[in-house]
C-alpha cells in the first residue's frame, strides 16, 4: 500500500516587538535627558524673587548664587534653600524652578517686634524670639529688650511683650533669665512677672495694682501679688 507523504507548511512566527520597544523608550529617555539637560531650551536666564519687603531681590539673589546659564534640571533647588536660609531674616523660602527659564523665590520674612543690644549693634527680634537681622541703631517705635538673643529668657520676655498693654508705656524689659522677667513703665513703676507662664493674668493683676498707687509690684505668683508702695 502506497502511502503520500505531504509536507508540512511553515507556520507563520510572529517576531517579538519587546527589542523595538526597549529601543524606542531608550531613545525617549535620552532624548528627554538631553533636551533637559543639554538643550538650551531649558536653561536658567534669570531669578524672580517675591515675598520680599526688607531684604533686596540683589541680597537675596547673591546668596542664593543661581548658576545663570545651567540647565534648570541640573540646579540643586534644595542646597539652594539651605543657603538662603542661613539670611536671618528669612523665616520660610522656596525656591522651584519656573519653566523655561526662571528660578523661582518666595521668601517670608521675619517680622521684628523689638531689639536686642548685642556688642556689634543691635539684633531685631520677632514673635518667636528669633534673630530677624542686624542693625546699627534700634529703630524707632521697636522696644529694646536686655536679654540674650534666641534664648528662652528672650523667648520669655517676648511672650510677655504680647500682652502688655500700649498705656503702660513700657520703657525696659528685662529678662536675666526665664522665670526673671522684669518691666519698668514710663511712670517709674516696676513689675516682676518671673516667668512669662500665665502673662495675661499677671497684667490684670499688675493693672489693678498700679490703679490703686502701686508702683513695685511682683506678680510671679499672680494669685498672691506682692506690692511695695
Amino acid at each position: 500500500m502506497s502511502q503520500t507523504v505531504r509536507s508540512a507548511k511553515p507556520k507563520n512566527v510572529r517576531k517579538s516587538k519587546t527589542p523595538w520597544l526597549i529601543w524606542l523608550i531608550i531613545v525617549l529617555a535620552v532624548s528627554g535627558w538631553w533636551i533637559l539637560y543639554q538643550s538650551k531650551w531649558f536653561i536658567a536666564q534669570g531669578v524672580t524673587v517675591t515675598g520680599n519687603s526688607r531684604l533686596t531681590v540683589e541680597q537675596i539673589s547673591a546668596v542664593a548664587a543661581v548658576p545663570i546659564g545651567n540647565s534648570l534640571m541640573s540646579i540643586n533647588t534644595a542646597a539652594m534653600t539651605e543657603q538662603l536660609m542661613e539670611l536671618t531674616e528669612i523665616k520660610v523660602v522656596t525656591v522651584e524652578r519656573g519653566w523655561p527659564h526662571t528660578i523661582l523665590i518666595n521668601v517670608t520674612e521675619r517680622t521684628p517686634i523689638a531689639v536686642a543690644a548685642t556688642l556689634s549693634g543691635f539684633n531685631l527680634i520677632d514673635s518667636e524670639g528669633k534673630n530677624a537681622g542686624r542693625v546699627a541703631a534700634p529703630p524707632p517705635g521697636l522696644l529694646v529688650i536686655s536679654a540674650v538673643p534666641e534664648s528662652k529668657a528672650m523667648l520669655g520676655a517676648i511672650t510677655t511683650l504680647a500682652v502688655i498693654p500700649a498705656q503702660w508705656q513700657l520703657i525696659e524689659l528685662a529678662a536675666a533669665t526665664q522665670d526673671n522677667i522684669v518691666a519698668t513703665l514710663g511712670t517709674g513703676a516696676v513689675i516682676t512677672f518671673g516667668s512669662s507662664e500665665r502673662a495675661a493674668d499677671k497684667v490684670e493683676v499688675a493693672q489693678a495694682l498700679l490703679e490703686k498707687g502701686y508702683s513695685v509690684i511682683n506678680v510671679s505668683a499672680p494669685d498672691a501679688a506682692t506690692v511695695v508702695k
